[in-house]
């Protein structure tokens, strides 16, 4: 994650005053999006670390995790024994937009603070500015940008993995222990044994 991270900073660093990322600001915080199994594993093994040092701050992650969990789980499509969503695209898209707003289980909700930031998903560690993945180029954060020409958008974009270090990860991971296909913050959680 240190390749991904130094290259959003870069980015961020090229953007500077366009950007409005910090403490607080927890717009992309809200709603429910996939993560890999890999970031999954990131965040429950943080999540044990927190619990090791501050137990109710890990129990108040796990209790939003399992409420938010209940309220998903009949709508949740694929798995739900294990939290495994299905490929198919249009229930997934028709599923985070029912639930666009809901917070993220690990967001602090009197701080704003990511409670796991250090293991935060890719997803996360790459909002706020455009990302190309491949051929495609993913939206900055309408919060970003707002008096920045165009041109000045598009010389902000970051390739945060273009080796693909990730994809190789998420197969050692499904090679290793069997856990594969994407889920949501809440069922990793509430789900870990």
């Amino acid at each position: 994650m240190r390749g991904v991270d130094a290259t959003v900073r870069a980015g961020e660093r090229r953007a500077r005053r366009f950007v409005q990322c910090r403490l607080g600001c927890t717009p992309c915080c809200i709603g429910v999006f996939d993560v890999t199994a890999l970031d999954a594993a990131r965040l429950l093994r943080a999540l044990r670390r927190l619990r090791r040092r501050s137990t109710g701050g890990a129990a108040a992650i796990e209790r939003r995790a399992r409420r938010q969990w209940r309220l998903l789980a009949p709508h949740f499509p694929g798995d739900r024994a294990r939290g495994v969503l299905d490929e198919r695209e249009r229930e997934r898209r028709s599923f985070f937009e029912r639930f666009d707003e809901l917070p993220c289980p690990v967001l602090d909700p009197d701080t704003g603070a990511c409670l796991l930031y250090r293991s935060r998903p890719l997803s996360c560690r790459t909002f706020g500015l455009p990302v190309r993945c491949g051929s495609v180029v993913l939206p900055a954060c309408r919060l970003n940008f707002r008096d920045a020409a165009p041109a000045i958008a598009a010389a902000c974009t970051v390739e945060p993995d273009p080796d693909d270090v990730e994809g190789a990860l998420l197969a050692r991971l499904a090679r290793e222990t069997g856990r594969r296909g994407d889920t949501v913050i809440a069922a990793a959680i509430a789900l870990a044994d």
